[in-house]
């Protein structure tokens, strides 16, 4: 099995990269969250690895950090989530924010992702509730709670889902108070 891929960064699309080492190119799909901290294209890049074998080929699954992978591998391992849904979900929110929502069973927080439905999110809450342990769940499910109701605001406001995507994740994790994060948010709009 591939731990990790060190090499050139040859392409860097929505849903995959490609880097070459050796003379050979890796396709590898990524989270978006791991596509925004990759470097430019042709420059040396470095993600862990996460081989999935299927009845038709292998594919492989890369991570920026450890953390990411370990939280995709106990998604994976739910009766019902493969690989293709784990990733969405880790596009959508953070392993910590995913641990917390877990931890405080919150699976409302878990069908605001797009193909993650009722009974989707409690099984993910139940079969991981015992697997993770997060101490600052409060703080992260408070600012949670804070980011869907900015996207939800920006949302009235005639803002699209991608535009309202890329503001929150752009709102600095030092700005707690929900007006500084939506004015944070929309400061990033307004630049655009």
């Amino acid at each position: 099995m591939i731990y990790s891929l060190s090499g050139k960064l040859t392409v860097k699309t929505k849903l995959f990269i490609i880097i070459e080492t050796s003379g050979i190119g890796f396709k590898v799909f990524v989270s978006r969250r791991t596509i925004n901290k990759l470097p430019k294209i042709n420059s040396k890049a470095k993600i862990f690895c996460h081989t999935y074998v299927k009845q038709d080929g292998i594919e492989l699954y890369g991570f920026y950090d450890k953390t990411e992978m370990d939280v995709f591998e106990m998604l994976t391992s739910i009766s019902g989530v493969g690989p293709k849904m784990a990733l969405k979900i880790l596009s959508v929110i953070k392993p910590e924010e995913l641990m917390s929502a877990v931890n405080k069973n919150r699976a409302d927080l878990l069908t605001k992702i797009s193909g993650v439905g009722k009974k989707t999110a409690e099984r993910i809450i139940l079969e991981l509730k015992d697997k993770i342990a997060v101490k600052e769940s409060e703080e992260i499910i408070s600012m949670l709670e804070i980011d869907i109701d900015i996207s939800e605001a920006l949302k009235r406001m005639g803002y699209r889902q991608n535009e309202v995507k890329e503001a929150v994740k752009a709102i600095s994790s030092k700005s707690e108070k929900p007006e500084e994060r939506i004015r944070e948010a929309l400061k990033f709009l307004n630049k655009r």
